[in-house]
């Protein structure tokens, strides 16, 4: 009976413990052991191999639809216009031109304050020859007047289709492209104007699409050129008459270097009108009267305040006034196809011969330059040229003008100069 009890203190004493721990004993008392359980084994588990992800597959732009339009075949692109473009155009290049219209239609609809009444429609051509045959086949001018046409624009609006016809050989290297927000401009003001459109004068229709190229973001190189330019016009006493720029048909006679000027300076004065009207939409404020039967001068008086006799004497001062005197030289870190740098003239006598001496990377070199009938020069350094710092000096008959540039762009090894 005692073995019994003796047993049992001692088995309470041991489920008293707690297995695994160490707990400190005094002297004499006994320890007790801790015993780690018996090791469970567990089967290894075998991992499956890491699956093999397919590739992501490159989501194939839609084909093409294509119809014949004249005889030519074209593909119609999806957005605000009833676009159709030459097969030939890459899609990279149809991605630009698309995302180029939709950004000038908003932007013109923004100027005139209202939408255009129907999509509008726009033919884009691969190349001079498509887009000759494009306005022969499908606008229906003769052969020989196309092939004019042709040869002397980029872009074109036919008001009676009404429709625009795009030369991308022609305007697809130029960064941004602005072409076709001119012609845009165009198609909506014959709707701005309507029914009194006979009292549009040419050099406000044609200044505002100009103005409107200008406006195209990443377009301040053209900005600049309109203003710089028409200013030396204006120190150089060569602005042409507004009132000789009224009719459609005394616009289109004036070719060769008047024919590039006249948009410069019509662009400058119309951009100086709208700032005089004032508002958010000076465009359209102008184009509500013209509806009503205003003319351009009693719209600009009514709304201005001034007379526009006042703002026509005023014109060679407040052009001349927004540049740095003349004879001068400014430099750009831009080329209009996106690369290269710019230099601009302006304020020189007409025709005269200055020289230009350009040192950089690669060493210097100098050559002469003849100035326009107009006091202006604008020209670039070639894509292929070095990167880095450029140095340019023009001397004329007045002494020597310096101006610096940055040129981006790796360049041409081939290209020593």
């Amino acid at each position: 009976m005692r073995r019994l009890l003796v047993l049992a203190v001692v088995l309470a004493s041991c489920a008293g413990q707690t297995t695994g721990a160490s707990t400190p004993t005094r002297e004499g008392e006994a320890t007790a052991l801790a015993f780690s359980p018996e090791p469970t084994v567990t089967p290894a588990t075998t991992l499956a191999p890491a699956a093999t992800l397919a590739p992501v597959p490159i989501p194939e732009a839609r084909p093409r639809i294509t119809s014949l339009v004249g005889g030519m075949e074209l593909a119609s692109v999806d957005g605000p216009a009833d676009l159709r473009i030459d097969p030939a155009i890459s899609r990279d290049d149809e991605a630009v031109i698309a995302a180029t219209v939709a950004g000038d239609i908003d932007a013109v609809q923004r100027e005139f304050a209202r939408p255009f009444s129907q999509r509008p429609r726009i033919y884009v051509f691969a190349t001079n020859e498509a887009y000759a045959g494009g306005l022969a086949r499908i606008f229906g001018y003769p052969t020989a007047t196309a092939a004019f046409v042709a040869d002397n624009s980029v872009s074109f609006f036919e008001p009676s289709l009404p429709a625009i016809a795009v030369n991308w050989q022609a305007v697809g290297d130029r960064r941004p492209v602005a072409a076709i927000r001119h012609e845009l401009t165009h198609r909506l003001t014959l709707e701005a104007c309507a029914p009194r459109c006979d009292l549009v004068p040419a050099w406000f229709n044609e200044g505002q699409a100009r103005l409107a190229e200008a406006q195209v973001p990443g377009g301040d190189w053209r900005m600049l050129r309109v203003r710089y330019e028409a200013a030396s016009m204006a120190d150089t006493n060569t602005l042409i008459p507004l009132n000789t720029l009224v009719s459609q048909l005394g616009w289109n006679s004036l070719t060769d270097w008047a024919g590039y000027y006249k948009y410069q300076e019509a662009a400058r004065a119309t951009e100086l009108l709208r700032e005089d009207v004032g508002g958010p939409t000076p465009i359209a404020r102008i184009y509500e009267r013209i509806r009503r039967g205003e003319n351009i001068a009693q719209a600009y008086a009514a709304l201005s305040g001034r007379s526009f006799e006042d703002f026509v004497v005023g014109l060679p001062a407040r052009m001349s006034s927004a540049v740095p005197p003349s004879p001068g030289f400014i430099t750009l870190p831009i080329a209009p196809e996106g690369l290269g740098a710019s230099y601009l003239l302006y304020g020189f006598a007409p025709l005269a011969s200055v020289t230009l001496t350009i040192s950089g990377p690669r060493g210097s070199e100098t050559w002469p330059v003849t100035i326009s009938p107009f006091g202006a020069v604008f020209d670039g350094l070639p894509g292929t040229r070095a990167q880095g710092g450029y140095t340019l000096s023009i001397q004329h008959s007045g002494g020597v003008l310096t101006a610096k540039v940055r040129k981006d762009g790796r360049g041409s090894p081939g290209d020593t100069r």
